[in-house]
């Protein structure tokens, strides 16, 4: 049985591929599986080998798309770096590897229309979440960061990397959104009060 395992992940990551292409030319609704099975030059029933029906294999390429922008922005991370900085940094890279994948952009943007596909990117934020809070709390914790409850910021500052993601799928400039994200993001630093 091991033997097999390399061309079955071969046929999963084809069917991935070929989905993500289809679903950048055609979007999710517009999309068949039929489509999918020929661009990925496998039958129809191996695709529904591996997945129940299409929002089953989108979630799945969202899934899959998510976790390799997740682990872009974790990349970036440096410990000799304050919490602030390294916020920045890591949804900097995060962006970066999120606009190199041009053809998986509209496909990522549709995700928060499709009620299914929006289900599952909401856990992937929940997921986000985690480090985020450990994150900060140990910035709380060594004086870095103003005294707040982590998983309420947590939770607010990944709602804000998903919120400028959108913006900036939506508009194609990520300069400004940028800005806005490093100047919130330098608000939870402690101030010394003058």
């Amino acid at each position: 049985m091991a033997r097999r395992q390399p061309r079955v992940r071969d046929t999963k990551d084809r069917i991935l591929s070929a989905a993500q292409q289809v679903f950048a030319e055609r979007g999710f609704f517009a999309s068949s599986v039929d489509e999918i099975a020929v661009r990925a030059n496998v039958t129809k029933g191996a695709v529904y080998y591996y997945f129940t029906d299409k929002a089953d294999l989108a979630r799945d390429l969202q899934r899959k798309l998510w976790d390799h922008l997740a682990a872009a922005g974790m990349e970036a991370f440096d410990a000799d770096l304050s919490v602030t900085e390294n916020l920045k940094r890591c949804f900097g890279a995060y962006l970066d590897a999120l606009l190199k994948l041009s053809d998986a952009q509209a496909f990522l943007l549709e995700g928060w229309r499709v009620a299914p596909l929006d289900l599952s990117g909401q856990s992937v934020q929940d997921g986000a979440a985690k480090p985020v809070r450990k994150l900060i709390e140990q910035g709380i914790a060594s004086g870095e960061l103003a005294a707040m409850d982590g998983e309420a910021a947590a939770q607010v500052i990944v709602g804000v990397f998903e919120e400028a993601t959108r913006h900036i799928l939506t508009t194609g400039d990520p300069g400004p959104t940028l800005e806005v994200v490093h100047r919130l993001v330098d608000g939870l630093a402690v101030r010394p009060i003058r």
